[in-house]
């Protein structure tokens, strides 16, 4: 009786010390911006193991900052991890994973800077893409319009290079986050939470070779149990903006290279709340272009005639990340 009392309460001190037997992650799992146990999806297809002495030159706060803007992560989760390991992901999942498509971006614009337009929800009745800003909200915007101001061709048919292949990872050192938990968008607040893991993983030293990571497990939204997935992950980033008019709604965007417009939201502050602009733009651009494209958005309220007391938004990386309370 004892011994077994002993056994019991030495396995209870090495677990909470983090140093519990491989597995799904738990918020015991990083300490301090490591890992510090081993951490298995899906049966070991991804693995994080501590990085022991190794040191990364992405600074952490850069990388947590990408992690927190991918577009994987944007919504609601109940948990999230975030720290430095050596990952190992199967290179048959990752070889096997379709990766789909880069957007392509060709204009008629002589200049390095293409010229798009953007209609609005509320003159449009195109297909509409929903955007959820950092503090929640959400609002839409329409769908490209065929034809910008300056002639060029938006969603153009060119086509697209060949998608290179998955960056591999094998016990390579790397800045990982994970969140778990997921509610169903939309709100429905009696719906169970996902079982699915959501990992994204960058390469320490270089903060490229971005993946996606996605377990298998069962959608927020309830149904079939759905297998594991890996694909290039997408930032979401604030982008400059400049209104068109003094009483129009419309502003002139600036979409990265290989980017494209996502939404625009009104940040919620002391004052009049700023509005921000968003892209949505691979980590790792792989379109063939380098040049921004000025895309111009339609019905960006409260713009029009009191749009010279709204301020700009903060460029650059959209925390759009919310763990509940607790997580």
């Amino acid at each position: 009786m004892l011994v077994v009392a002993a056994a019991l309460l030495a396995s209870c001190a090495s677990t909470s010390r983090g140093t519990a037997a491989s597995g799904p992650p738990s918020l015991s799992s990083v300490v301090k911006g490591r890992f510090i146990a081993r951490v298995e999806l899906d049966h070991g297809t991804l693995a994080v193991v501590p990085a022991g002495k190794r040191k990364a030159r992405l600074p952490m706060q850069v990388a947590e900052a990408m992690f927190r803007a991918a577009d994987v992560v944007d919504g609601t989760f109940r948990f999230e991890v975030f720290g430095l390991g050596v990952v190992t992901l199967s290179p048959r999942e990752s070889a096997q994973t379709p990766t789909g498509t880069q957007p392509t971006t060709t204009s008629g614009v002589p200049s390095a800077v293409a010229t798009t337009t953007t209609t609005g929800a509320a003159n449009s009745a195109a297909t509409s893409t929903t955007a959820t800003a950092t503090n929640g909200t959400t609002t839409t915007a329409g769908e490209p319009a065929t034809t910008g101001p300056t002639g060029a061709t938006a969603g153009s048919t060119g086509t697209a290079p060949p998608t290179p292949p998955l960056p591999r990872y094998v016990d390579r050192l790397a800045w990982v986050g994970i969140a778990w938990g997921a509610g169903c968008p939309g709100g429905t607040g009696g719906a169970a939470p996902g079982t699915q893991y959501v990992a994204v993983v960058l390469d320490a030293q270089t903060g490229a070779s971005v993946l996606a990571y996605t377990s298998r497990g069962t959608p927020p939204c309830g149904g079939t149990i759905q297998p594991p997935s890996v694909t290039r992950a997408s930032e979401l980033v604030s982008v400059p903006w400049q209104p068109v008019g003094p009483a129009s709604t419309a502003v002139r965007v600036t979409v990265p290279a290989c980017g494209t417009f996502f939404g625009w939201t009104d940040v919620t502050g002391a004052g009049t709340a700023p509005v921000q602009v968003v892209a949505q733009k691979p980590f790792d651009p792989e379109c063939g272009s380098n040049a921004p494209v000025v895309q111009v958005v339609s019905d960006v309220m409260p713009l029009g005639k009191a749009q010279a007391q709204v301020p700009h938004a903060v460029l650059g990386p959209v925390d759009v990340l919310r763990t509940l309370a607790g997580g």
